[in-house]
């Protein structure tokens, strides 16, 4: 069973939105595992790259969305973004840097929060915001 999965609760009602965020998952739910096996920590650090790439495209795209909705929350969802981005960026780095072969279980609690948090809470009311103005 794996450790991140998608559950529909998570649907936000944005079809391209939903489509990344279950990328999102599936990319989590390899990092977790990578970190329960026998891979190197350089396989795990091209992972955590290739994580972090991926956030900062869909952050991208999430807040050119909501621009173009005229979402009237999205400076303040911008500053979530890179806040978020800050911590990864900042656990990333304490792992890179570490002498430790594994991720910690704050960097796998954070990814947990993160997606449980951002997306069931914070991601939702752009998704409420979009059908009810009849954008999707």
């Amino acid at each position: 069973m794996a450790f991140f999965e998608w559950d529909n609760v998570l649907d936000i009602g944005v079809k391209a939105m939903d489509q990344q965020h279950q990328l999102l998952v599936k990319m989590m739910d390899k990092l977790y595992t990578q970190n329960h096996t026998q891979v190197s920590k350089l396989q795990l650090i091209e992972s955590v790259n290739e994580l972090f790439r991926f956030v900062v495209k869909h952050f991208r795209e999430e807040e050119r969305f909501m621009k173009s909705i005229n979402f009237p929350n999205l400076e303040a969802h911008k500053k979530i973004h890179q806040n978020l981005l800050r911590e990864l960026e900042e656990l990333s780095k304490d792992f890179k840097e570490s002498y430790e072969e594994k991720l910690s279980s704050e960097f796998v609690i954070f990814l947990k929060f993160w997606l449980s948090t951002h997306i069931m809470g914070i991601d939702n009311k752009y998704g409420t915001f979009a059908k009810q103005m009849g954008v999707v």
